[in-house]
């Protein structure tokens, strides 16, 4: 799946917060709702929002646009200092091991997969497609891998002590190619279910309190650490759940408020 432009994503992201600021200056009972997650939707560098107080005629939320539009050169930054995602760095060193495993003289040339799954069509291998299956299933074998050959059509899985999924099918229709590919074990849900919990009770918590300040805490505290947690790959699916549980406090405060 291709990536949206940075530029257009951070358009769209400088709007929002844009509209969030315009709603903070109108006369109702959620502008400061709207203000609070304008600001939070600008962390990390809404940290730097005091510092508004220094500027001439005090530009207040009106800033926020400007600290949104710092903030996604930011997190830009931060995605390219951060490290990689450590499973996919195991499943491209498993897919190189498992293509010079062979010793064989091919031509290999990326190919699409899902977001944790490499692939690698292979072009010019010297011998044919039945011969190339058993070359990959005695090495397979040898390595303790778990093997399981399909017959129709011809296709070979394997899976590793710790869950990595092999496969070596038959190239898109051109005699000789075929494609090697290595899969990430399924992601566990443990993480999402961590963050779902520590964030729905907070917010299960404060909307049976109905309290303004408990729903607003819980709201943004869960947008602005659900959104730090999601930079990080270990921390995604914590994130997201964190997320899903505690920002639904902002909206039942547009009912209490």
């Amino acid at each position: 799946m291709r990536r949206l432009p940075f530029a257009a994503v951070a358009a769209l992201y400088v709007a929002v917060v844009a509209m969030l600021t315009i709603l903070s200056r109108l006369p109702s009972y959620s502008s400061d709702l709207a203000a609070f997650v304008a600001l939070a939707l600008t962390m990390p560098a809404g940290l730097l929002y005091p510092l508004l107080a220094l500027v001439p005629d005090h530009l207040g939320w009106h800033g926020l646009p400007l600290l949104a539009l710092l903030n996604a050169f930011v997190l830009r930054l931060l995605h390219r200092l951060l490290p990689g995602d450590p499973v996919v760095r195991e499943v491209e060193n498993r897919l190189h091991g498992a293509l010079v495993a062979s010793r064989l003289t091919v031509t290999p040339m990326a190919h699409a997969g899902r977001r944790r799954e490499r692939g690698l069509l292979l072009r010019d291998v010297p011998i044919d497609y039945p011969r190339l299956v058993g070359v990959y299933r005695d090495l397979w074998q040898e390595a303790g891998l778990r093997v399981q050959q399909q017959a129709e059509p011809l296709a070979l899985r394997a899976y590793d002590a710790e869950g990595y999924e092999f496969s070596l099918a038959a190239g898109p229709g051109v005699f000789g190619d075929a494609i090697l590919r290595v899969a990430a074990p399924p992601a566990g849900h443990r993480g999402f279910v961590a963050g779902l919990a520590a964030g729905g009770v907070p917010c299960l918590v404060a909307a049976l309190s109905a309290t303004y300040p408990a729903l607003l805490l819980t709201g943004c505290g869960a947008l602005v650490l659900g959104l730090s947690c999601l930079v990080a790959p270990r921390t995604r699916a914590f994130g997201g759940g964190l997320l899903l549980g505690g920002v639904p406090a902002l909206m039942v405060l547009l009912f209490v408020a």
